[in-house]
């Protein structure tokens, strides 16, 4: 009788053991899903925030390319700005070198450096706007065609 007294006692003991590590185990597994839980949702919200970054990264890259096109634009109006300043400049050097000359040569090279400088002054035809090189309010570049002066009829071509 001690003997199954004993064993009755060792299979108690056995199955308040086995008990124990269950609950254990099972509150190890709840444990161990709520950090999975919580380390997706985190997954989530980098991921609305990689979504967002890029959006920004996007539109801000198509801004300062819309810049870049509108400082070339700009560019080639002050090279072509100075070509007629430094024509004007030759144009009165060569017209102080020939006052020097006969009047009557100096009416006609006159009138021919006026003509030429007229000529000039306005932009060459082979020049070329084929965008409208203003912003948009959105921050965009105008997809309208351009004039001569490179903008469109709406923002003031």
């Amino acid at each position: 009788m001690k003997m199954a007294n004993i064993m009755n006692k060792l299979i108690k003991l056995f199955f308040l053991f086995s008990l124990i590590l269950s609950f254990e185990t099972f509150a190890q597994k709840t444990d161990v899903r709520v950090e999975i839980f919580d380390l997706k949702e985190e997954v989530k919200k980098l991921q609305l925030e990689n979504v967002k970054l890029s959006t920004e990264l996007i539109n801000s890259n198509s801004k300062n390319e819309n810049r870049i096109l509108d400082l070339g634009v700009k560019l080639e109006n002050l090279q072509f700005e100075l070509n007629v300043l430094k024509r004007l400049l030759e144009q009165t050097r060569n017209n102080g070198v020939t006052t020097n000359s006969t009047p009557s040569n100096t009416t006609k090279s006159t009138t021919l450096d006026d003509n030429s400088i007229e000529k000039s002054e306005s932009k060459p035809k082979n020049q070329s706007y084929s965008q409208c090189s203003a912003t948009t309010k959105k921050g965009t570049r105008c997809s309208r065609s351009a004039r001569s002066n490179g903008l469109c009829w709406q923002h003031g071509g």
